[in-house]
């Protein structure tokens, strides 16, 4: 009964944690977007911080009122805002947050432009981050390994039970 609940048990989690590999790592690739983490509050409630955005290049011209996601100070940062106006002599656009009583300072320059949001997951951006991903899997790796020690024991330690039954 016992070796049926951890079975039950590592079944569940190897699900869950496909599931999220699914979620973060093929859809994205097959629908040809990428993940970036929200990390302000400026487009709540629409994209809150520490969901995830899955950004699509641009291939129609964007509009006022689109949606798009930038890279600000020199790529360090990555945002994502609302279009207020266009300009075609410089193209570029200024933005502003919905949650913002002001515009953003400055330009957003075309060449600045990754996309626009595709679709978007609440609260799972922290799985975007590098440092996350490497302590994920660390953790998956010493899991594998924990899990399967644990099943070579049970199973030693279950057929130990059948010979003493036999004998």
């Amino acid at each position: 009964m016992r070796n049926k609940k951890i079975t039950i048990l590592y079944a569940f989690l190897i699900f869950a944690l496909f599931l999220l590999a699914i979620f973060t790592i093929v859809i994205p690739k097959l629908l040809d977007v990428t993940p970036y983490v929200i990390s302000d509050s400026k487009m709540a409630p629409e994209y809150n911080k520490g969901g995830l955005v899955f950004v699509k290049d641009v291939r129609e011209p964007i509009h006022v009122g689109d949606t798009i996601t930038y890279y600000e100070n020199q790529g360090k940062a990555i945002k994502t805002r609302r279009v207020l106006a266009v300009d075609h002599n410089i193209d570029g656009y200024f933005v502003k947050g919905d949650n913002s009583d002001k515009a953003e300072m400055g330009l957003v320059h075309e060449r600045n432009l990754i996309g626009r949001p595709h679709f978007y997951l609440p609260y799972i951006g922290f799985l975007a981050d590098t440092k996350v991903m490497s302590i994920l899997k660390i953790s998956l790796f010493i899991g594998a390994i924990l899990m399967t020690l644990s099943t070579l024991l049970f199973q030693t330690e279950g057929k130990h039970k059948l010979r003493q039954q036999v004998d």
